[in-house]
């Protein structure tokens, strides 16, 4: 397999640390609200490379943090008059439910940014006495001036950046936070440098050092972290014990756009994954993420789709008799997959599987891609529809919804008449 790498700004062939097995790291959400579409593309990007990894005889760990302490997660909190663990709670949970409606399950481990403080504090304490890391009143920062690779990624020059924290006690205003003293209420813990919290990009790299070490595989996000977050891990990991590269193969998602705009909380024009599914089953979701490449950008409108529930149903309905292997067809999708995860072109693969009548091959890459190719339902539909016309007229419609959410998100179409 051949995967770009934002660090070396070309296509690699994929060649692991350990033979058979890859470490994959990506960054979770931030649980203070729900999940957006924006988000739904990059975790069903990998949750596709992971499967189609897996496929092949690989064992991958696919870990990914859950950041549950964070400004965001603080002001909320106060905001709707709750603690910040039951804020962060629910939407980790939401966040979570969002996935397994998505069909996304090829995670092997979340972990919690709050059960990982003691890793994180030694983490600190060793870039302090490396010297690359220093105290202040408002507590630790990271000394960009002491790293000769920052920018290495982003490729952006040092003097036009621009800091998102201003603090007049930081020795240079690109220093970025290790550690945030003060009181946040409960999320607030003891350390050398007094009471407070850890700042965003140290949890990352005190995760996946955890789990992995200071050298991996892959990590993996959206474009928006690759400056100043992906920046900030490789310049705290790489100071330890000056380990280069940390990872081989960085994974960059392109951006959901809404009218030429990314999808984004901050620009108020996004829509959550659970309003999407209301409208759109999850086969059809993800097919329509996957009809573009996934470094590419994605104008997501209806009309695309409308047309990406088109094309599965051709595929569902000219895929009806079995008539054997088309090696051809296999092959295609096998190399498009290979091709830096070129799932435009392994859609393309499988329409012909699906006219040729290659039914094992569809079951086969449908579980790879997360759709249902094919028409199948291990329940009677008139038997479901006539519970639920029931329950309807009971004005139960709890639980009439509930059914009509797990048959859309089966692929099944439901169109209710007026009561």
């Amino acid at each position: 397999m051949e995967l770009y790498s934002t660090l070396s700004k070309t296509v690699e062939p994929l060649v692991t640390l350990h033979p058979d097995r890859v470490y994959l790291f990506v960054c979770g959400p931030t649980v203070y609200d729900y999940s957006h579409l924006g988000h739904a593309r990059t975790y069903v990007v990998f949750d596709v490379l992971v499967k189609y990894l897996r496929s092949t005889g690989k064992e991958v760990f696919y870990l990914q943090n859950i950041t549950d302490v964070d400004d965001k997660i603080i002001n909320r909190a106060k905001e709707e008059g709750i603690s910040q663990n039951e804020l962060s709670r629910k939407f980790e949970t939401e966040y979570l439910r969002d996935m397994h409606s998505l069909g996304i399950d090829a995670v092997s481990y979340y972990a919690r940014a709050t059960t990982h403080i003691p890793e994180i504090i030694d983490q600190v304490e060793r870039l302090i006495a490396r010297g690359v890391a220093y105290v202040t009143e408002n507590g630790v920062y990271f000394n960009l001036d002491t790293f000769d690779g920052n920018g290495e990624l982003s490729g952006q020059e040092r003097a036009k950046r621009v800091s998102r924290v201003t603090d007049a006690t930081k020795h240079n205003p690109h220093d970025f936070a290790l550690w945030k003293t003060g009181e946040y209420g409960e999320y607030t813990w003891d350390s050398p440098w007094g009471r407070g919290r850890p700042g965003w990009h140290i949890e990352d790299t005190a995760i996946s050092e955890k789990y992995f070490g200071q050298q991996y595989d892959m990590h993996g996000g959206g474009l928006d972290l690759i400056f100043p977050h992906h920046e900030a891990e490789i310049a705290q990991m790489e100071s330890l014990e000056g380990k280069h590269p940390m990872v081989r193969y960085w994974l960059h998602t392109g951006f959901l756009t809404v009218k030429g705009e990314k999808m984004s909380k901050s620009l108020g024009n996004f829509v959550t994954i659970r309003d999407a599914l209301k409208s759109w089953n999850k086969d059809v979701l993800r097919y329509f993420i996957l009809l573009s490449h996934y470094r590419s950008p994605l104008q997501a409108t209806e009309e695309g789709m409308a047309n990406a529930a088109k094309a599965l149903e051709h595929i569902r309905a000219v895929a009806k008799k079995d008539y054997g292997v088309n090696e051809a067809g296999r092959k295609a999708f096998r190399e498009a997959m290979e091709a830096d995860l070129n799932t435009p072109m392994a859609l393309a693969a499988v329409q012909g599987l699906a006219a040729s009548g290659d039914i094992s091959a569809l079951r086969e890459y449908g579980a790879i891609l997360g759709i249902n190719f094919l028409r199948e339902t291990s329940a009677p539909l008139s038997v479901l529809h006539d519970i639920r016309a029931e329950l309807r007229a009971r004005k139960q419609f709890d639980v009439a919804d509930l059914i009509r959410e797990r048959m859309v998100n089966a692929g099944i179409n439901i169109t209710d008449a007026p009561l």
